[in-house]
């Protein structure tokens, strides 16, 4: 008597668990977890005056994380050879995008800056995109050209990225968006430097890019900045009212805190405190202790892109590596940007905190560049160990006689 039956072949034992750096995965969820809890706690009575719901900014940054997620898991479903080949077509779009945000009647304006494209069910932030476009486009970039950036005694390989990041800044000033400027110029001379590009040079072009920002930073709204950086005590009622209230914020918190929901600077006393300052409501209620656990969760898992990005190296993976590196210098600037503001060490720039300041744009576009770690943690494991790209779904037919 023959019987047939169809049995699959039985997966590895944690096989996809090798396709998942479980360090990142911890520091991410730790991350989003907290961020939801703040946003929460921050923008309750803030949304409850403008919106008669104090739900609202909670609901909609939930709404932003599922589409976060559902992209996150799209992208990481995408092999990096596309997004080598898409980065350098990639870019005249969102050169394109950073001109419409500029124009009256398309972009949209608020609190004086132009920097979203609305699309009616939300607002797009189109300097996020950037980050993330100018990513694809320099990793491409150091791989098509690295050797002559390397080598070339003239600086002619350097003209084509310093071109872009040139448009690509002066277009974000224009909004005007300082901060991300600076975020994407450091990430861009970052990886420069790791394509290997002298030293000396990289120098000279940090000093004229500083030399030509300084003046920059001084200009109209930014001088009073800085001048209520300085002396923000001098200017606690006008100009310095925003950085005297983060501090006031910090301070209060102490060790240990005042507790989940026990800020007093979020009761409409600190502007913009589930976005810009949502730091300094987090030192507030959970002290310094919360601020170092925060602290130490960033640098872990900008430390885990480093390792990353090593790893994809060593495999040969040198595309994916610049990826891994450049999200891991990304973040940690926007990190250091963000913190900075709240520790009244740089003026106000508008900068969120990745994962956990109210903003769709910014949290979907995070998640994108998560995915795309992993991405080339997982086509890394790939090479180094051996492992199949997919999970096989053999068949096997047992006959029994």
């Amino acid at each position: 008597m023959n019987a047939a039956a169809i049995q699959p072949d039985m997966p590895e034992t944690g096989l996809w668990a090798r396709y998942i750096d479980r360090d990142l995965l911890v520091a991410l969820l730790a991350l989003l977890a907290i961020g939801v809890v703040m946003l929460l706690s921050a923008s309750m009575w803030v949304a409850e005056r403008q919106y008669s719901n104090p739900y609202y900014y909670f609901v909609r940054q939930l709404v932003f994380l599922g589409l976060g997620l559902v992209l996150a898991l799209l992208m990481y479903q995408i092999r990096l050879d596309f997004w080598q080949k898409l980065g350098v077509r990639l870019l005249p779009i969102v050169l394109v995008l950073l001109v419409l945000v500029l124009i009256p009647g398309i972009g949209k304006t608020v609190n004086g800056s132009s920097r979203w494209l609305n699309l009616g069910f939300m607002s797009v932030q189109v300097s996020e995109i950037a980050k993330l476009i100018m990513l694809l486009y320099l990793s491409g970039y150091l791989i098509r050209h690295g050797k002559n950036l390397a080598t070339s005694p003239s600086y002619q390989p350097l003209l084509i990225p310093l071109t872009v990041l040139g448009v690509t800044g002066g277009l974000l000033l224009l909004e005007p968006d300082f901060g991300s400027t600076v975020v994407i110029f450091a990430t861009g001379l970052a990886l420069l430097f790791l394509g290997g590009v002298p030293m000396k040079r990289l120098g000279i072009l940090l000093g004229g890019a500083v030399l030509v920002m300084i003046p920059v930073s001084m200009m109209g709204y930014r001088s009073a900045r800085w001048d209520a950086l300085m002396n923000p005590w001098a200017h606690e009622a006008d100009k310095g009212y925003q950085t005297v209230h983060a501090l006031m914020a910090i301070g209060d918190g102490g060790w240990f805190g005042n507790g989940l929901g026990g800020s007093v600077q979020k009761l409409f006393y600190l502007p913009e405190a589930h976005n810009d300052f949502i730091f300094s409501i987090l030192a507030e209620e959970f002290g310094f202790i919360g601020m170092l656990l925060v602290l130490s969760l960033y640098g872990w898992l900008v430390m885990r892109a480093f390792v990353i990005g090593f790893q994809a190296d060593k495999a040969g993976k040198h595309y994916g590596a610049y990826v891994a590196y450049g999200v891991g210098f990304w973040m940690g600037f926007q990190v250091i940007l963000h913190i900075g503001v709240n520790l009244a060490v740089l003026p106000p720039k508008g900068l969120t905190l990745p994962l956990m300041s109210y903003g769709g744009s910014s949290l979907m576009i995070t998640l994108a560049a998560m995915a795309l770690l992993m991405r080339v943690h997982r086509e890394t494991q790939t090479v180094l160990l051996g492992l199949p790209e997919r999970k096989p779904r053999q068949v096997r037919r047992v006959t029994h006689g």
